[in-house]
């Protein structure tokens, strides 16, 4: 049994559970709600995947086990109140953080919102998502799409292209230019890049663990 301080500090509820907010690691997506009891969170901790109760069947659950898409937990926190984890992970390739199959719990992303339905997600997500589906759907009239059917070439080309033009841009800003056109190219080089990815077929899991290891 895995023992730590903070374990104590665990505020569960009259039914013995403590709900878990599941937060893509890399994205910042909010991904799903579950709940834990002590016995969950103990199998978290020890085999470093997400674990919950259902309270519908009562008893515990490892997350994938049955669609395969499980989460590996990055870490693990508890809330200044006690009552309230959040589980920050790396959701790997399977049928999505929902029973749905949906990518998320969350989508679609439907609710009050002041701007747009997605204006709640954080932007890296909301551009991988629609990375995705142009990749997906390939409707013949979409830029991304004609980017992603002309591979790794075509989308790095644009890469390095986007590179230069953010350095430019950067000289600009320092002469005085303002900010604006930096801001406008680095969109589009964190767009480009995001395409690359997708082209490349990499796993933003892996994109994770390397900053990680750099911070």
């Amino acid at each position: 049994m895995i023992t730590a301080p903070w374990l104590a500090d665990v505020r569960y509820d009259e039914r013995g559970l403590i709900p878990c907010i599941v937060q893509d690691s890399f994205t910042g997506e909010v991904l799903m709600h579950a709940w834990m009891n002590a016995d969950s969170l103990q199998r978290t901790l020890e085999t470093g995947d997400t674990w919950f109760w259902s309270r519908s069947r009562s008893e515990l659950w490892h997350k994938g086990a049955t669609s395969g898409s499980t989460q590996k937990v990055v870490s693990l926190h508890l809330d200044c109140d006690g009552d309230t984890l959040l589980a920050l992970v790396q959701q790997v390739p399977g049928y999505g953080a929902c029973h749905t199959g949906a990518p998320t719990c969350f989508d679609p992303a439907t609710g009050f919102s002041t701007d747009t339905p997605d204006s709640g997600r954080p932007i890296l997500a909301q551009l991988m998502r629609i990375v995705e589906s142009r990749d997906l759907l390939r409707p013949p009239d979409s830029y991304t799409t004609k980017l992603l059917i002309g591979g790794v070439d075509r989308a790095g080309k644009k890469v390095v292209e986007e590179a230069g033009e953010v350095v430019i841009a950067a000289k600009n800003a320092q002469a005085g230019a303002g900010h604006d056109e930096l801001a406008n190219e680095s969109a589009d080089l964190l767009f480009h890049l995001i395409v690359l990815w997708r082209a490349a077929g990499i796993d933003h899991a892996l994109i994770d663990q390397a900053l990680r290891k750099r911070r």
